[in-house]
C-alpha cells in the first residue's frame, strides 16, 4: 500500500491509477462516515461520489500542511452539511427504511433512531464533532486540526453537545 503522499504526488503529475489507488485506500472511511449520519444508503453513495469528485478537482490545491486524512473529513464534513442544509434538516431516517424493518427490528432500533435524531439537532459544530469523536473515534487534537479550532475549543463543545443531548433526550421524553 502507498502512502496518500506519493499518490497525490504521481496523481498530479498525471498517474490517474494513482487518483483510483487513493481512493480505494479511502473509499471505506468516507463511506462509513457518512452512512454514519446520513443513515440512508443512496444519499450516502450520491455524497461519497461528491466528495470524490471534489477531492479529484481540489487535489491541486492541496498543500501538504496536514495529512490527507485531515484534509479529506473536512471535505466529508462540509458535503454532509450541505446535504443537511439542502435537505432543509430532514429526519435523518426515512419512513421508506422503517417501513423495510420487521416489527421486532423497529422496537430495537427506536432508542438508536431517537439518539440520532437528537444529534441531528444539535449546533453545526457540535454534531461535527460527535460525528467525528463518537463516530470515527478521532482524539480531540485531530478533530481541532479538521475544525480548525483549538483542542479545548473541541473538548468544551464536546461536553456540551453531551449536555444538550442529555437535555433533549430528558425533554423527549416528557412529551
Amino acid at each position: 500500500m502507498l502512502d496518500d503522499k506519493t499518490l497525490i504526488i504521481e496523481f498530479l503529475d498525471g498517474d490517474v491509477e494513482s487518483f483510483n489507488t487513493l481512493i480505494l485506500q479511502h473509499e471505506s472511511l468516507v463511506y462509513g462516515m457518512i452512512f454514519q449520519v446520513v443513515r440512508h444508503k443512496e444519499d450516502t453513495e450520491d455524497l461519497c461520489q461528491d466528495v470524490f469528485v471534489k477531492v479529484y478537482f481540489a487535489l491541486k490545491h492541496f498543500r501538504f500542511e496536514s495529512e490527507f486524512k485531515t484534509w479529506l473529513y473536512r471535505i466529508i464534513i462540509n458535503r454532509v452539511n450541505n446535504h443537511f442544509r439542502k435537505q432543509k434538516l430532514l429526519s435523518w431516517f426515512g419512513q421508506e427504511l422503517k417501513e423495510e424493518m420487521t416489527p421486532d427490528l423497529q422496537a430495537d432500533h427506536l432508542q438508536i433512531d431517537k439518539l440520532y435524531a437528537l444529534t441531528h439537532r444539535l449546533p453545526t459544530t457540535q454534531r461535527n464533532i460527535i460525528m467525528l469523536r463518537v463516530y470515527q473515534d478521532l482524539p480531540f487534537k485531530s478533530i481541532s486540526q479538521i475544525l480548525s479550532i483549538s483542542e479545548n475549543s473541541a473538548k468544551v463543545s464536546f461536553h456540551k453537545a453531551k449536555q444538550n443531548l442529555k437535555q433533549y433526550w430528558e425533554n423527549s421524553d416528557e412529551s
